[in-house]
Order: structure tokens, then C-alpha cells, then sequence
């Protein structure tokens, strides 16, 4: 194993702890390849979060220059182009994933639900649709709902991290459905109006992001067998973390609402075993059709293989 793979490795067990234990049941080059791209997301997530809004923004802007001249001196930018060569990855994808990451640099407060499955689509649809590639799945009936768990996980994330995001200046929780305005200074001050109306906002989103769960589950049957049960897990992994903010309310703001190990392993046997007894998913390719109000946000993107 070189240096470079055995890193990525390391660095997606140690950040990615739920993504990486699902992954687990991927065979090697897959898991392999997948690390790989969580290594390059969290290279360029990490540039967009260190330091002072923006003052990474010339790196960020060299490597999107270098993902449309395909070639970088960048090692964690090169090795993504040979995963883009090797598993056929579309430039616009990439594209799209860094320009939501130089977005993010600097403050920001959402607004609308809009906005954020927007900002979900940028930072994590793209994400799931690369590993579409990976997985080797080309049907593009597929594709709204790799889009859909993307958005569903990055919200499970959002109504986690809160006070996390606060603390950089950024509220992801939607103006519109917040009951009193909210602040990042107030969040993280302690202000308790502000507190309460953002975590009742989060419930909403959950409820959002349930929606989004579901529909990525009609498209599961898209998967080869074995992925599939892979990011089944996955999915029920993430939403947990929705399950454990919902029932966390007296100790949300003192520590992060975290699914244990033991949780995880006991939802992993429960997904087995339905497995066993239910058998798969195969049975829903092509009898489903997409919701396509729950991609209104997005407007007339095209998502071709």
C-alpha cells in the first residue's frame, strides 16, 4: 500500500467514523476508491474551515484552475484525477463540489429551505453522485436519489452542528423557519430564546430530511448488490444522528449529539438481519418515479453520467 492510499485510509477512519464503518462492507477497491475521495473532499473542506474567512480562497481557486486543466502539482488534487480517470468522474461534478466549497468560506445565514438544499446538493449530493461513478452506476434514473440521500446527510449533519457552525460564523438553519431571528454571537453566547428557536427549527429539518431519507430509499434497487447494503447502512447511520438530537434537547447545547458505537453496531445487526428476512431492494428499479418537487431547488441542472 503507498503512503498517499494508507493516508487517505487513516483520514477517513478518523473523520468520516459513521461513513467509514458502513463502508466496511464494500470490497477493497471500492473502499479503496472511496477513501480516496473523502481524503480529497476533506483536504479542500479543511482548507475552506482553517484560518480567517477566506484566507484560503487563492489555494481553493488553484485547485478548481486545476481540475479544468486536469493536471496539478497539488498530490491530494492529483490523486483525485486519477480516480477521475479511473472511474470516469464528470469535470462538472468536481466543479461543482469546489465551487460550493469556495462559497463556503467565508459568514453566511441561509435564508430558505431553498438555499440549503442547494448548498446540500454542492457539498454533498455531488459527493454521492462521484461515488455513483465509483459504484459503477450509469442508469440516470438513478441519479435523483443519490442527490437525495446527499441532501437528507448534510442536513442529519446541519441539525447537529449547530453550535459548531455558529462558532465560524455560519448558520445553516433556514431564516424562514426560525421562530425568533437567530445570531452566531447569540448561539454561542447562550442566549436562550436564540437557542430555543434553533433547535425547533432543526426539528423541522429533520422532518425534511426525513422526506429526502425516503425518497433516496426507492432508489436503492439502483445499486449493485454489493453496495447496496452498504449505504443502506450508511443512511440509517446518518439518520440516527437525527434521532439522537431529537431526544437530546436538555444536553444538545453542552455536548454534540454523538450515536454511540454500541448504537451503530446494534442498527448494523438490525439492518442485517432485515436484510435476511426481507431480502433486497431490486424489485422497485424502474416501478418508481421521482418526486421532482423535492428538487425544485435546483431548477434545470442536468445530472448526466
Amino acid at each position: 500500500m503507498n503512503n498517499q492510499l494508507a493516508e487517505a485510509q487513516a483520514t477517513f477512519r478518523a473523520n468520516a467514523k459513521t461513513f467509514s464503518l458502513a463502508a466496511r462492507f464494500l470490497n477493497r477497491n471500492r473502499y479503496e476508491a472511496v477513501a480516496r475521495l473523502y481524503a480529497f473532499c476533506r483536504h479542500v473542506d479543511d482548507l475552506a474551515d482553517t484560518g480567517n474567512p477566506g484566507s484560503n480562497s487563492a489555494t481553493l481557486n488553484a485547485i478548481r484552475e486545476d481540475i479544468r486543466a486536469d493536471k496539478s502539482d497539488n498530490r491530494h488534487v492529483n490523486d483525485l484525477l486519477l480516480l477521475k480517470e479511473e472511474y470516469d468522474l464528470p469535470t462538472e461534478l468536481l466543479l461543482d463540489f469546489v465551487d460550493a466549497i469556495i462559497d463556503d468560506q467565508y459568514p453566511r445565514e441561509l435564508q430558505t429551505v431553498d438555499e440549503l438544499v442547494r448548498f446540500s446538493y454542492g457539498v454533498a449530493s455531488t459527493v454521492g453522485l462521484m461515488m455513483c461513478h465509483i459504484f459503477n452506476v450509469r442508469n440516470p434514473n438513478a441519479f435523483p436519489f443519490a442527490i437525495d440521500l446527499g441532501v437528507a446527510m448534510q442536513i442529519s449533519n446541519i441539525c447537529r452542528d449547530i453550535l459548531e457552525d455558529a462558532e465560524r460564523n455560519r448558520i445553516y438553519v433556514p431564516a424562514e423557519l426560525l421562530a425568533t431571528p437567530v445570531t452566531s454571537e447569540g448561539l454561542v453566547r447562550g442566549d436562550q430564546a436564540m437557542r430555543n428557536s434553533a433547535y425547533q427549527a432543526a426539528q423541522q429539518l429533520l422532518q425534511i430530511a426525513d422526506d429526502y431519507y425516503a425518497s433516496a430509499a426507492l432508489g436503492y434497487g439502483y445499486l449493485p448488490r454489493g453496495v447496496r447494503h452498504t449505504i443502506k447502512i450508511a443512511a440509517r447511520l446518518y439518520q440516527a444522528i437525527g434521532d439522537k438530537v431529537t431526544s437530546s434537547q436538555k444536553t444538545y447545547w453542552q455536548q454534540r449529539s454523538v450515536v454511540s458505537r454500541r448504537r451503530k453496531c446494534s442498527l448494523v445487526l438490525q439492518m442485517l438481519w432485515q436484510r435476511m428476512n426481507e431480502g433486497s431492494s431490486t424489485l422497485l428499479v424502474g416501478k418508481v418515479n421521482h418526486c421532482q418537487q423535492l428538487h425544485k431547488a435546483l431548477g434545470n441542472r442536468k445530472f448526466t453520467s
